[in-house]
């Protein structure tokens, strides 16, 4: 009679079937920026690598279970670390992401490089409540500055090596009766949108100096330059100034006018606020190495087929615009 109970009591606490550890993808995303905050800018997100291992009790967690991450590679990367780029684009435009198990990202996972262990106690404290074995573990990206890159959609796939070994039900005396051990991979797709922007417009003032006559004026010849992201496309405006007549650019002094006009390079096609008379950026004076400045040279001419007005301090104000 004590055989059969004790047979009896082993058939009650043996093992149910569990299938393996489910390693769904995951995915992140670090938002909207434009590319000049990206270049100075850490940005940060945080997303769940899950390693679901059905139903159970966190107290079969006890024992010696261990899950473990490593980082194995990623559909674009420098050196050790992935990079964000954006689809198609062959050039040598991206920006690194780091992967941590950390906020502080005081523990980095590299391409390569060893392995982040969660042990039984980290196990259960992700477990929380009794009755799931499903772990959602949480990994911290954060985007590497200093990049010059152009606008447009950049991503990249990190591929998160996993092995687990979870016990997923025990005895009466804490022995394991069910244990599941295995390996897989995590894809963790992370997505940056980086939008164009400009942040300097250089524009120095115009000084016609003094002289006598309307037609003893010279000639000024500036540049105004400016900063906008790589690659991108706009057009410069300039506005008509705060006194205009009609079409044509005046200074003032008290009520008396002084017309003057401001053309694209030293030739004769009026700069001005809209059409044609706007300035693209894809046919501008000069452009820096990097990409980001572009230059526009332009000349101003006091127009002499109007007639010498008054002595005077002459000056009027003139607005650039920019238009993507």
């Amino acid at each position: 009679m004590m055989r059969f109970l004790l047979l009896a009591g082993l058939l009650l606490l043996s093992p149910l079937g569990y299938a393996a550890c489910n390693l769904p993808a995951s995915s992140a995303s670090f938002g909207s920026v434009s590319t000049f905050v990206a270049n100075t800018t850490i940005s940060s997100a945080s997303t769940n690598a899950n390693v679901n291992c059905g139903a159970g009790s966190t107290l079969s967690l006890l024992g010696n279970n261990q899950i473990t991450f490593q980082l194995t590679g990623a559909t674009s990367n420098n050196g050790t670390r992935g990079i964000l780029k954006r689809s198609g684009d062959t050039g040598s435009d991206n920006v690194p992401v780091r992967l941590c198990t950390d906020s502080a990202c005081a523990s980095e996972l590299t391409i390569g490089g060893a392995p982040y262990i969660y042990g039984s106690q980290t196990l259960i404290n992700l477990a929380g409540l009794l009755g799931s074995l499903n772990f959602a573990i949480p990994v911290y990206l954060r985007t590497v500055p200093g990049q010059v890159v152009a606008a447009g959609t950049y991503q990249v796939t990190l591929n998160m090596a996993v092995t687990y070994r979870v016990c997923t039900s025990i005895s009466l005396g804490g022995l394991c009766l069910s244990e599941q051990n295995g390996s897989g991979i995590i894809p963790i797709t992370i997505t940056a949108i980086l939008t164009n922007d400009c942040t300097t417009i250089t524009s120095p003032n115009i000084s016609f100096g003094s002289a006598p006559l309307v037609g003893s004026f010279s000639a000024v010849t500036q540049t105004i330059n400016v900063l906008c992201s790589k690659g991108s496309t706009y057009t410069v405006g300039l506005s008509n100034g705060s006194y205009p007549v009609g079409s044509v650019r005046n200074m003032a002094s008290g009520t008396n006018r002084l017309s003057y006009e401001i053309y694209k390079e030293s030739g004769s096609n009026r700069w001005g606020s809209a059409g044609t008379e706007r300035w693209s950026s894809t046919i501008s004076s000069a452009v820096s190495a990097d990409g980001l400045t572009r230059g526009y040279n332009y000349t101003a001419r006091i127009l002499t087929s109007q007639s010498t007005p008054p002595a005077g301090n002459y000056s009027d104000s003139v607005v650039v615009d920019l238009s993507f």
